[in-house]
């Protein structure tokens, strides 16, 4: 008789029951209010991030820390204004084109 290990058994269970989600794309219904909200919420911690940082030493690694967090902030704050600035097809099919030259 083999003795049972807890931890392998354990990682076999959790195997099986995460290998049927393996492939589907989990999905939630977002609304543009709750992307701005978002949007909100991140600017009131970049800016947090920012004036924390203003006051700590230059050059120590609570700097760098907060440097590369307020980084990190700016760029989702991009991609949520991306989204909420619509679609492109949208954007092509009102795009009018100009008269062609004689």
């Amino acid at each position: 008789m083999r003795p049972a290990i807890p931890t392998l058994e354990k990682s076999r269970a959790v195997l099986s029951a995460c290998a049927p989600l393996a492939g589907a794309v989990p999905t939630t219904d977002v609304t543009p209010g709750d992307v701005r909200m978002m949007a909100l919420y991140l600017r009131k911690a970049r800016d947090r991030a920012c004036a924390i940082r203003d006051r700590s030493p230059g050059g120590s690694y609570l700097e760098s820390v907060l440097t590369r967090t307020i980084d990190g902030i700016t760029l989702e704050l991009s991609q949520l204004e991306y989204l909420l600035a619509g679609k492109p097809e949208l954007a092509e099919r009102n795009k009018r084109r100009m008269r062609p030259a004689i």
